[in-house]
């Protein structure tokens, strides 16, 4: 592939992770006014649940994409990265995302959230199985044996 094509790409990625990030702020945007202006939308569960397991998802979430920002450098320089946070989980990134979505929907009771975080994880599923395909292509069956060894894309015994 050509170096211009190459950064055309590259310029397209990075647009369309923006727009992404975007559409996730507005999204949580809305979801904190309307659950200031009319509660918590039907999320009927106590609130010192709701603040512990969103809690803990976000602090989960953080800590995972913590862990993944120590290791993005050497994804960029086009090295396949296994050792760490990616020799549990192939998608840490957007494992943090998921998890802080859910983990924001409790903390704000919102039912909005809620099913907007399900909505990610549909989204962010088709990307991850875009990525992978990409990766496949890349690094052959070095990226294979790497699947079979972790089998979880996002979390661990759940997907």
């Amino acid at each position: 592939m050509s170096r211009d094509k190459k950064m055309k790409e590259d310029q397209k990625e990075e647009k369309a992770k923006y727009l992404y990030i975007t559409i996730v702020v507005l999204i949580l945007s809305i979801g904190v006014c309307l659950r200031l202006f009319f509660g918590p939308f039907l999320f009927p569960i106590p609130k010192i649940v709701a603040w512990s397991v969103g809690g803990i998802f976000f602090l989960v979430g953080s800590i995972i994409s913590n862990q993944w920002h120590k290791l993005k450098d050497e994804i960029y320089k086009g090295k396949l990265v296994t050792e760490g946070i990616y020799a549990h989980i192939r998608h840490p990134h957007y494992s943090s995302i998921i998890l802080m979505m859910f983990g924001a929907s409790f903390l704000l009771q919102s039912l909005l959230v809620f099913l907007f975080a399900i909505l990610n994880v549909i989204i962010l599923n088709q990307a991850a199985k875009e990525e992978e395909d990409y990766l496949i292509k890349k690094y052959g069956a070095t990226y294979k044996e790497y699947m079979k060894k972790v089998r979880w894309r996002f979390i661990p015994l759940v997907i």
